[in-house]
C-alpha cells in the first residue's frame, strides 16, 4: 500500500507542472489549446481506447463494451454541456464563466482518480506492474494538468478556479490509489470506465479545445495539434 501511494504521489508533480505551464502563459491560450487538443485526442486514441480493449480482452469481455462506452461518454458530456450552455446563454451572461467548463474540468479530475485506481491495482499484482503503470500515468499527467487549465480558460473561468481544479486533478490519483486498497472494485469496471473517459476526451478536444485555437493560422495550429497527438503516440509506445 505504501508503495502505491508513494508512486501515485509522483504524478502530483507531473500534473501540477502541466497546469502551471498553462497558467504561466495565459496570452498563449490559442497555442496551448491547439497543443492540448492534439494531446487529448492522442490520449484517447493511442492510450485510453487500446487500454480499454486490451483489458476487456484479458477479462474475456467483448471489445464492444469499452468501444460502446466511448459513445456513451461522448453523449453524456454532450448532453450535460448542451443543457448548461443553453441555461448559461438564456440568462444573457455571455461574458460570465460558462458553467459547462466546470463539468469538463471535473471530468479530467475523475479520469485522474481512475489513473490512481490503476496504480493501486497494479501494485496489488506485483511491484513491477505497479511501476510500469505509474510510469504510464506520469507520462500523460502533464497533459492532464495542461488540458484541465486550458479547458477552464477557454470557458472564461477565473484563475483561482483553475488553480483549485488543478490541485484536485493532481491529488485525484493519490485518492484513487488509496481507494483501490480500501474499496476494491470489480475488474470489469475498468474497461468501461476507460472507454467512457475516451469518449469524454474526444468530446473535450473536438468541441472546446480545438475550436478555441481557430484564431491561429492553419500553418501553425495544424502542426501544433499534430505535435500534441504525436507526443502521446510516443508516450504510448514507450510506456
Amino acid at each position: 500500500m505504501v508503495g502505491a501511494i508513494a508512486a501515485a504521489s509522483l504524478t502530483f508533480a507531473s500534473t501540477m507542472a502541466g497546469g502551471l505551464f498553462a497558467l504561466k502563459f495565459p496570452r498563449r491560450i490559442e497555442v496551448l489549446m491547439a497543443i492540448a487538443g492534439g494531446v487529448v485526442v492522442g490520449a484517447a486514441l493511442f492510450d485510453l481506447l487500446p487500454e480499454g480493449v486490451e483489458r476487456a480482452d484479458g477479462l474475456g469481455i467483448s471489445p464492444r463494451l469499452p468501444i460502446g462506452a466511448v459513445a456513451v461518454g461522448f453523449l453524456v458530456f454532450y448532453s450535460l454541456e448542451r443543457f448548461l450552455h443553453h441555461e448559461h446563454h438564456a440568462g444573457h451572461a455571455h461574458q460570465a464563466p460558462d458553467p459547462a467548463g466546470v463539468v469538463g474540468a471535473a471530468g479530467f479530475v475523475v479520469h485522474s482518480f481512475f489513473d490512481g485506481l490503476a496504480i493501486g491495482l497494479g501494485f496489488q499484482l506485483t511491484t513491477e506492474v505497479g511501476i510500469v503503470v505509474t510510469a504510464a500515468v506520469i507520462g500523460h499527467d502533464f497533459s492532464d494538468g495542461l488540458s484541465t487549465v486550458s479547458f477552464l480558460a477557454g470557458r472564461r473561468h477565473p484563475e483561482s478556479r483553475m488553480r483549485r481544479f488543478l490541485v484536485a486533478d493532481a491529488i485525484a490519483p493519490v485518492c484513487g490509489a488509496l481507494v483501490a486498497y480500501l474499496v476494491p472494485l470489480p475488474d470489469e469496471v475498468f474497461p468501461v470506465a476507460v472507454g467512457f473517459f475516451c469518449g469524454f476526451f474526444l468530446y473535450a478536444a473536438t468541441t472546446s479545445l480545438l475550436p478555441a485555437s481557430e484564431g491561429l493560422p492553419p500553418r501553425l495550429s495544424i502542426p501544433l495539434t499534430a505535435a500534441g497527438a504525436g507526443v502521446m503516440l510516443l508516450i504510448s509506445l514507450v510506456v
